[in-house]
């Protein structure tokens, strides 16, 4: 698994901390297909993604604080009601109000057959 701050995130975190910019909040979790090598092993990242590989799906961002130092975004693939059926998930990132990615993890297939329902939890941690 490949878990990474991009730079357009890193970059709006140092100048939110510098006071010269406000941090868009993070409102949607993306999910795609892409994230994966051809032997299924999770594609490094680099931080220099703007999009996933491929996105499938984009879900409202769910937030709680599981503890002060972690935001948690948490959203629901249902694959009969998202239309997913067939599809392996293997990527997700988090975007903010400006519509930037500002994280991102790859990870090996979950696959999606009928009836399949999958929580996803992505935790931020400072």
């Amino acid at each position: 698994m490949a878990s990474v701050k991009t730079n357009k995130g890193r970059e709006k975190l140092a100048k939110a901390h510098a006071g010269i910019a406000s941090l868009p909040k993070v409102s949607t979790i993306v999910f795609g297909s892409g994230g994966t090598e051809g032997n299924g092993t999770p594609r490094m990242l680099t931080g220099n993604e703007t999009a996933l590989f491929n996105q499938v799906i984009s879900k409202t961002a769910m937030q709680v604080f599981p503890d002060p130092y972690t935001s948690r975004y948490s959203a629901t693939i249902n694959a009969d009601i998202d239309n997913l059926i067939g599809t392996n998930i293997n990527e997700a990132g988090l975007i903010d109000s400006d519509g930037d990615l500002v994280a991102m993890k790859t990870f090996t297939n979950k696959g999606l057959d009928t009836g399949t329902v999958i929580e996803f939890d992505y935790d931020a941690e400072f």
